[in-house]
């Protein structure tokens, strides 16, 4: 098996998704160690990483972005062996998929409670989540909501078997996946196909799959065409986007590195993020493009 720091030499992404920057600190971050940034493997992950790593360069940080690593358990894994500083997560993945928490959360602020306790136990810190939600969803074409009738997750058991459901891999496994959709809402006759995240869109377009797993903030939802069913029981949680920072890197960069990761975050609501994910995923703009303009219409470049 390889290395972590070989897998995050090898990464696959674009030349400014994956951009080193070397800064002439000055002023209050004078000294400070550079910072690596991680992210996962989908644009939104590539556009957060963006974000922060530019506005924390703005401040004289220098910060070395690492993108497309993988999903939550690898990421995590490189965090905590000291290969990243930090990456953008989500308050549920962190509680359910690191710390097998399930979804008992009530509330976004439990959620984040919840991901506070887990991180603690590897000597990480949450910064402040931001206001957007990325949570998973079921989508399917108007044509098959309106012949069944589906609003919600639990209208599926109406769609004849078998039901093919696309998404990324991880998604077969996961309690916030395939296992909860059998386990919560009795949906024992759906079928898997994996796609890269994005690409199921295409799939559910062409009629090669009849649902799809995406994600609330998916820019391909702004132009409309499909139905996200709604998910009364929670099975997918809240999702509020938020930096996670080992503990004695916040301690070395001090307060404006918080404050500036803080600052960017609390900008980010879920309308603004479909908004730039639209403009990456419909109009093949670059993260660190989409990223630049936002941060200048906020003053923070």
């Amino acid at each position: 098996m390889l290395s972590l720091a070989v897998v995050l030499g090898s990464c696959g992404g674009s030349a400014d998704q994956h951009a080193t920057t070397t800064t002439s600190a000055a002023g209050p971050v004078a000294g400070k160690p550079p910072t690596t940034i991680g992210t996962k493997n989908f644009p939104e992950a590539y556009l957060l990483g963006q974000l922060y790593a530019q506005a924390l360069r703005a401040k004289g940080y220098t910060v070395s972005l690492k993108t497309d690593i993988g999903a939550t358990e690898l990421i995590y894994r490189a965090l905590t062996s000291k290969t990243l500083d930090m990456y953008p997560d989500y308050t549920g993945v962190v509680a359910a998929v690191i710390g097998n928490e399930g979804n008992n959360s009530r509330s976004a602020d439990a959620a984040y409670r919840e991901a506070q306790r887990v991180v603690a136990r590897d000597n990480l810190i949450l910064l402040d989540r931001a206001p957007f939600t990325d949570r998973d969803a079921i989508a399917v074409k108007p044509e098959l909501a309106t012949r069944y009738k589906l609003q919600s997750v639990e209208d599926l058991a109406r769609v004849p078997s078998p039901v093919t459901i696309g998404g990324p891999p991880e998604f077969r496994t996961r309690e916030q996946g395939m296992v909860g959709l059998a386990k919560e809402y009795g949906l024992t006759h759906l079928r898997f196909r994996p796609y890269k995240i994005g690409d199921q869109y295409e799939q559910l377009d062409s009629g090669d799959i009849d649902a799809a797993d995406v994600f609330t903030t998916d820019g391909q939802l702004s132009r409309g065409g499909y139905v996200v069913l709604k998910d009364p029981k929670g099975l997918f949680g809240f999702q509020n986007g938020v930096p996670l920072v080992r503990k004695d890197v916040v301690e070395r960069e001090g307060a404006a590195f918080t404050d500036t990761v803080n600052r960017v975050s609390a900008l980010l609501t879920t309308m603004e993020m479909r908004r730039m994910n639209a403009a990456m995923t419909l109009a093949s703009r670059s993260p660190a493009g989409v990223a630049e303009e936002f941060l200048r219409n906020h003053g923070l470049l």
